[in-house]
């Protein structure tokens, strides 16, 4: 029989977006791994990103509750920043009214939260306190130690006290917590080294790719090339940008190769929902914004096949401590890859290692002209400069990844409850 694991999510279909995949497929690949998830999300609010299709991904064994978040004024939206610990603060006691509804049926094994938001994490550990389940959490992202709270939290007296209030909450969840899992491998040794995190107690999940996506595209490594007959160089970026996350760095490189080299035959799609961001910004690249083509919000299963039509994936501004789940995706897809990225980032290992793309210093402009410039002498000449190592890609379908996830969960129940300690704050 299928043990239960109550998940606290609150990006979860019809939420649409990048931080959405990470708990959908956990539930949908949960059943061959003998577990069944049920899930503790949010009804979306107008304004935030949806993306319906993804509900016929939701498992028919999996309950989904998603009760109503009380909501400031627009007049009132400033005030959202003093919200403990971030601005989805009013989501918790929805959530934990729900969750301990929940776990009031019975049958359940172990609870999970995933961040962002961080008030998943300070809700299940209210559940930690009041039941005797394990509970993992989950770090899509860091936490006090991401790079861009600066963008939100700016200086001064109110970024001293985020810190400290951030600070308090997170060295409860990470004492709390029976597991704690992170999407890359330099987060893990930060959060020993500077959390004490014991090593047993880390785990890495690397975001992945679902291989069910690509169905109806080309097995890894047999992508091909298409001949560049009448037709220009396309490269492809599709994705989120926000404060600290943006394009720039390529913008930066692509306006430098086409001042020097003008009948560049060049085109750059943007699939993403930032359109106030490149009315902003793309003026002072007039020569990426007249090679530039804006395309439309897909859904998730109908932008992995707009991959295929790309002559280059582009990610861009990648840190060091997260790798997004689109890198995978990318990877999968077959196309060359170029990440612009902080110097010595994961990321660009992982494409060296597999043969699909490389990584460049974002703040190196002329190495981003020579990345670009080699990938489109490569395509002229009809032979990609990727060349993808099929088995190392499959290392990260998410299959795999959430196997050793459900296995520690495992070995957790079965070694029963630790007492969460007394040290905690109330």
């Amino acid at each position: 029989m299928a043990r239960r694991l109550l998940l606290l999510a609150y990006f979860y279909p019809p939420f649409g977006g990048a931080g959405v995949q990470r708990a959908l497929k956990l539930s949908r690949f949960a059943e061959e791994l003998g577990w069944q998830v049920d899930v503790v999300s949010a009804t979306p609010a107008a304004d935030e990103l949806q993306d319906p299709s993804l509900l016929a991904e939701v498992p028919k064994a999996t309950a989904v509750d998603r009760p109503a978040v009380p909501r400031l004024p627009k007049a009132l939206g400033p005030l959202r920043r003093l919200q403990q610990p971030d601005i989805y603060r009013a989501w918790a006691g929805p959530a934990l009214a729900a969750a301990e509804a929940r776990l009031a049926s019975g049958g359940y094994a172990a609870v999970m939260s995933t961040s962002l938001p961080y008030t998943s994490h300070w809700v299940a550990l209210q559940l930690r306190r009041r039941h005797a389940l394990p509970w993992v959490a989950d770090l899509r992202d860091p936490w006090t130690d991401n790079r861009f709270l600066r963008h939100y939290q700016g200086g001064g007296l109110y970024a001293r006290w985020r810190r400290r209030v951030d600070g308090a909450l997170e060295r409860d969840v990470y004492a709390g917590c029976d597991l704690l899992t992170m999407t890359a491998e330099p987060l893990r040794s930060l959060l020993a080294a500077r959390h004490g995190v014991a090593a047993d107690k880390a785990l890495l999940v690397r975001n992945g790719y679902d291989e069910d996506d690509f169905v109806d595209t080309p097995s890894c490594g047999d992508a091909g090339s298409s001949p560049p007959v009448g037709r220009p160089f396309e490269v492809l970026f599709a994705g989120s940008i926000y404060q600290g996350y943006t394009i720039e760095p390529a913008f930066c490189a692509l306006e430098l190769l086409l001042e020097r080299a003008p009948d560049t035959p060049l085109r750059l799609c943007l699939h993403t929902q930032a359109g106030a961001w490149l009315d902003a910004h793309l003026p002072r690249f007039p020569r990426v914004a007249a090679r530039s083509v804006r395309g439309q919000r897909l859904a998730h299963r109908d932008i992995i096949a707009r991959y295929q039509q790309a002559d280059l994936l582009i990610l861009s501004a990648l840190d060091d401590l997260s790798i997004p789940g689109k890198l995978f995706e990318y990877m999968r897809s077959g196309r060359p890859v170029l990440a612009f990225v902080e110097r010595g980032a994961e990321a660009d290992a992982l494409l060296r290692q597999t043969g699909c793309g490389d990584g460049v210093p974002a703040s190196d402009v002329e190495a981003g002209v020579a990345a670009l410039q080699a990938h489109i002498d490569a395509w002229q000449r009809g032979v990609p400069r990727n060349r993808p190592d099929p088995l190392a890609v499959a290392a990260f379908e998410r299959r795999t990844q959430f196997r050793r996830l459900f296995e520690a969960v495992d070995r957790l129940v079965d070694a029963g409850v630790r007492p969460i300690g007394a040290q905690l704050r109330r």
